[in-house]
């Protein structure tokens, strides 16, 4: 379900990173008291990388490695700004990062720009964050990434949705994973967004009941230059 009609202002952004995408973003979130967001442009912090990180860029070609090293460089400004003490975030098998004790977290980049986003684990159940372009998903994908639900109401809507759609559904599995250690496939999961609020929720429909958790979370999302941010939160 999609109600109102898409919004694309130009307010202040407060990211400390990026001053220049200033106009752009801040007046299209909400404030996130409890979760601390930091935004960067992709560059080479690997020499700051931990040797518990390392590992895993081992094989990664530069563009990849870059990316990972300042994901990593962000988060630990998201925990320094918290006020906890920085620590290597190792990857875990399944690829998700491997949070210090006491914290919990999302990191996610696209084209250039990576965003970081921690809070502490007793303020949120869960945290996920997704960055796209915002008209990379195309109608080629359609089947693999969305329900029959879904596609038609993408056939009636603007283009941007269906890479809102597929962040919001990213976001979300971000949130859910650390929770239960399964995989949800997009076909599990439906999407519903209030354009005018800028606000979605994702119910999952699949058959494992833990990971209904996804239903209790609230995703937030707004529009910038060429890419679409959500931030989806399962609140305590």
């Amino acid at each position: 379900m999609v109600s109102g009609s898409p919004l694309h202002d130009n307010s202040p952004m407060t990211w400390r990173e990026l001053p220049p995408l200033a106009t752009d973003v801040a007046g299209q979130l909400p404030d996130f008291p409890q979760i601390s967001l930091v935004a960067g442009h992709i560059a080479d912090h690997r020499e700051a990388l931990c040797a518990e990180e390392r590992p895993a860029i081992a094989r990664a070609r530069e563009k990849r490695a870059w990316e990972f090293a300042t994901g990593r460089h962000l988060a630990r400004c998201a925990i320094s700004d918290l006020g906890e003490a920085e620590g290597p975030i190792p990857r875990a098998e399944d690829r998700r990062p491997v949070w210090p004790p006491g914290l919990l977290g999302s990191i996610t980049h696209a084209g250039d720009l990576a965003v970081a986003a921690v809070a502490r684990a007793g303020s949120v159940r869960g945290i996920g964050i997704d960055l796209e372009k915002a008209e990379r998903v195309t109608e080629r994908l359609f089947a693999k990434l969305f329900t029959a639900a879904e596609r038609q109401i993408l056939q009636e809507s603007v283009p941007t949705l269906a890479g809102l759609m597929f962040s919001a559904k990213e976001a979300a599995y971000k949130a859910v994973n650390p929770h239960v250690g399964r995989y949800i496939g997009f076909q599990e999961a439906e999407v519903d967004v209030n354009w005018q609020a800028r606000t979605l929720r994702v119910r999952y429909v699949g058959d494992h009941p833990p990971n209904r958790i996804m239903s209790d979370g609230m995703g937030h999302f707004c529009f910038f230059d060429d890419y679409v941010i959500t931030v989806f939160v399962i609140d305590r």
